[in-house]
């Protein structure tokens, strides 16, 4: 990339973007130390009138807007928020290294999910978590809460909620780690597809930006990543979906674990496929076909997805 060249990097207003944005400006600078970069601020509005929830799939469509008409050079968003196929004129420049890619539990008394109280009450704002807590504990009562993560945990201080399943990703970037109480594991709740990485879009002519960003692409979590957008793919199902996914690469070996479940905890069918490097999309698509002769085909039917 030449010394005098400037690069405009937007990403979405809140608070967890923010930090997601700098991370990616703070990695690119490392390779191109002269490099010019600039945030691009943004405001709250979004197409059609509709109301400002960060990352929601209006929000991420309208954002992809903004780069296609070069408002900025580059959109930095957390890979779980990326849809399945990319608007033409889109392509990914980076997936930057991973984060610890499971959910996590913050709890009021510090009490693993095992021993939480009857019924409690537990935020967890993704029917993807939902589906598979209910699965796991039936008892438990999952209530919406809005707002940011520091929100989220005010709110278990007060006794408002017993507890929150997050991102261990998201709380690690916004130094929150001191309040996680218990990592779940697969066997409780399989991530979102991307989750703990961050993907840098950018538009699919300009070459010198692509270039430029391969910099920080993280070839282990490109290639985690793109077997989990593939069992996506190959399922039919959009990201908000009951269904998750996580790809982890050992050696030249991809291990894909899946899972699509009822939204009310009834059913949850799971799989594990492997395969090896360079072959991402088969894999995905076969996990993908496992789960739907498993019975995935009929959830989803259920679910008005098939």
């Amino acid at each position: 990339m030449p010394t005098t060249m400037r690069c405009r990097i937007a990403s979405d207003v809140d608070q967890l973007s923010k930090v997601q944005r700098e991370e990616v400006s703070h990695d690119l600078r490392k390779h191109f130390p002269k490099l010019g970069i600039e945030s691009v601020p943004l405001d709250h509005e979004v197409e059609l009138g509709s109301t400002y929830t960060p990352n929601s799939p209006i929000r991420v469509a309208h954002l992809m807007n903004q780069l296609l008409s070069e408002r900025f050079d580059a959109l930095v968003l957390g890979a779980t928020h990326l849809p399945a196929r990319l608007p033409s004129g889109l392509t990914i420049g980076a997936i930057t290294r991973r984060l610890t890619p499971y959910d996590v539990l913050i709890s009021a008394v510090d009490c693993i999910l095992d021993e939480l109280r009857e019924n409690a009450s537990l935020v967890a704002n993704d029917v993807r978590r939902e589906a598979q807590l209910l699965y796991y504990r039936p008892d438990l009562r999952m209530v919406r809460a809005r707002g940011s993560i520091d929100s989220i945990i005010q709110k278990i201080g007060s006794g408002k909620i017993d507890g929150a399943v997050l991102a261990a990703g998201d709380v690690e970037r916004l130094n929150k780690q001191d309040h996680v109480v218990e990592f779940l594991t697969c066997s409780i709740c399989i991530p979102a597809a991307g989750q703990g990485s961050l993907a840098v879009l950018v538009r699919s002519q300009e070459e010198t930006a692509r270039k430029s960003f391969r910099a920080i692409n993280d070839p282990a979590s490109y290639s985690e990543i793109i077997s989990e957008w593939a069992f996506l793919d190959h399922l039919g199902v959009h990201q908000e979906a009951p269904v998750g996914v996580l790809g982890s690469l050992e050696d030249k070996t991809i291990e894909l674990e899946g899972m699509i479940a009822l939204p009310d905890g009834r059913e949850r069918i799971h799989a594990v496929v492997k395969g090896s490097v360079g072959r991402e999309v088969e894999v995905g698509a076969r996990l993908a076909r496992e789960i739907l002769e498993a019975g995935g085909k009929e959830l989803l039917q259920e679910l008005n997805l098939g």
